[in-house]
């Protein structure tokens, strides 16, 4: 039955059924006439499969046709491009506002509460008001204070490195793969926009995925108006085997949006979101689905590692791959085992279905989504794991793609931060004191660190240019000596901590060459800083603005773009 050339009447849909039309695939189409009962006809992809969800729906008391049903054949193509056409508003409306409707207090759509206004702004005046009345001691406070922070974030990352070796020799490598036909359905969701060049690439990783056709769920999740990639990917063939899920415009175009509306048409029992150039480890589904089998239930997801094919590309490259190694190989690792909250990545994150709505998805305000859906996580119990399983990914390889990148990064985690910390009492509650603290280190700590690092240079400068000496301010007779004996530590041992960390991580990934480039890592820190500080702007003119990254943009890129096109295909599904 081809129902999109002959759609079904408007009145044969009922308003308060749509979660059961999507739940059981299934499309209205009218009644037979030629019946005394008039019976209804349900066309659907799979008529056992949707009569197996009837069945389950009246025995839970829940919404469904009563009686006797017949049913029609039609493509799942045909259920959910009509199910789009005729609630188009409602499933839009269900992505961008039911999480703030559900739960508006961990919304980002409103920046910061009223409660949040009156702290901030009587935290400020009292801070002038004591640099007024004694400046220098307030200035000898808010430098133990913040070094104190510092101190913490420091201690963290020196842990992160044996704990995060020992938590990743004590990783169990997944040998026992489960059987083809155990295997339960996974979706996977791939949000693109303007992506078109890239999704050559995107069809030949998709199809070296090594997992039964038949029980994929692949949903290419494309913005209304990106007629370019839209076309591509017709002309590639993608729509043979996978799904294609046009997301209406509205504001906020996010990430995030977009994959709530993919999902309210997600048929897996696991989910799992990629990114356009993501090339992941063909096995990598197949491990997931066996470690989630051997897991306790409250573990709702599990983060793969994500490294850079083109790592040696250029010094940014190798800078910005030597920060991933230390953040997926030893930061993480360490994080799982102290029981603080993960902060997810935003792709190769693989969920329980059950539990990834029963916390709402995702953010649709939030530009760093899976970071915030970490937390919340987190904070219904759940807990998050590393997935022995790595993802490759293109390195950002120019100045202002990486900039536009990082402040979406760190805008997302300033949201996050000030999100989670509109009760912090009952965060605390929630997450206990480990959990707290590491929300604090990690999510408060990636921006006060890079917001508050230009300020050492700018203190030793000002002590060069008008005393001769980076000290002379810090030797006054004023300032206690263990407070100069604190800052150097700091100083110096920041840095130390952090070359140490990136030598370890790249050893680990067998990146030998990148060894004499963690010495340099100073020099990539005043990038992130500028990023922060972008971040801080945007968080407050544009807050929900998702800053575009360029894809497909490296040398490693291109020269396999080349050799796809001189095969003469696209795919290998």
């Amino acid at each position: 039955m081809n129902v999109l050339k002959t759609p079904p009447p408007a009145d044969a849909f009922d308003q308060s059924l749509l979660d059961f039309y999507l739940s059981a695939e299934i499309i209205p189409t009218g009644t037979d006439d030629g019946t005394p009962s008039r019976r209804p006809i349900l066309a659907t992809p799979d008529p056992l499969a949707s009569a197996r969800e009837i069945a389950r729906r009246r025995a839970d008391g829940r919404p469904a046709p009563q009686g006797n049903i017949a049913f029609a054949v039609t493509s799942r193509l045909d259920v959910v491009w009509t199910l789009q056409a005729q609630f188009g508003d409602k499933i839009q409306h269900t992505a961008q506002f039911s999480l703030d409707e559900a739960e508006p207090t961990l919304s980002a759509k409103a920046l910061i509460n009223k409660r949040q206004i009156f702290w901030v702004g009587a935290l400020l005046a009292g801070s002038v008001l004591a640099l007024l009345l004694a400046p220098l001691t307030t200035l000898l406070l808010l430098n133990a204070l913040l070094g104190l922070f510092f101190l913490a974030v420091l201690v963290l990352r020196a842990a992160s490195i044996p704990i995060g070796i020992a938590a990743r020799q004590a990783r169990r490598s997944i040998d026992q793969l489960p059987d083809d036909l155990d295997l339960p359905i996974y979706t996977i969701i791939v949000p693109l926009y303007k992506e078109a060049n890239v999704l050559p690439l995107l069809a030949q990783a998709l199809g070296k995925l090594d997992y039964p056709r038949a029980k994929l769920d692949i949903k290419l999740v494309l913005e209304g108006d990106d007629d370019e990639t839209i076309g591509t990917a017709k002309a590639l063939g993608l729509e043979s085997y996978v799904e294609f899920i046009r997301v209406p415009e509205s504001s906020p175009r996010t990430k995030p949006k977009a994959c709530n509306y993919a999902l309210q048409f997600a048929r897996g029992e696991y989910l799992v979101i990629f990114d356009a150039e993501d090339q992941p480890d063909p096995l990598q589904l197949k491990k997931a689905v066996a470690m989630f089998a051997t897991s306790d239930d409250n573990i709702a997801c599990l983060q793969a590692p994500l490294t850079y094919f083109n790592a040696s590309e250029n010094w940014l490259t190798r800078q910005f791959t030597i920060e991933f190694n230390m953040w997926f190989d030893l930061l993480l690792p360490t994080v799982e085992k102290l029981g603080m909250p993960i902060p997810l990545g935003g792709t190769s994150t693989h969920f329980r279905m059950k539990a990834l709505r029963d916390v709402g998805a995702w953010d649709p305000y939030n530009v760093t989504e899976d970071a915030d859906l970490g937390i919340r996580l987190a904070q219904k119990g759940y807990r998050c794991a590393i997935l022995d399983s790595v993802t490759y990914e293109e390195a950002n390889c120019e100045m202002g793609n990486w900039l536009r990148q990082r402040s979406r990064w760190l805008k997302g985690y300033a949201q996050t931060w000030l999100v989670h910390m509109r009760r912090p009492v009952d965060l605390f509650r929630k997450l206990g004191p480990m959990g707290f603290l590491g929300f604090q280190l990690l999510i408060g700590g990636s921006i006060v660190s890079a917001l508050t690092h230009p300020l050492v240079w700018i203190f030793a400068a000002a002590g060069i240019a008008f005393n001769g000496s980076a000290l002379a301010y810090f030797t006054s007779p004023d300032v206690p000596t263990l407070m100069i004996l604190f800052n150097g530590i700091l100083l110096g041992g920041g840095y130390i901590v952090s070359v140490c960390a990136g030598i370890a991580a790249v050893q680990h990934r067998d990146a030998q060459h990148l060894v004499p480039h963690t010495f340099l890592m100073v020099f990539y820190w005043p990038l992130l800083s500028l990023g922060a500080y972008l971040a801080i702007w945007q968080l407050f003119t544009r807050p929900s603005y998702w800053e575009k990254t360029h894809h497909a943009i490296s040398k490693a890129s291109r020269a396999q773009l080349a050799q796809l096109a001189h095969r003469g295909k696209g795919s290998d599904l």
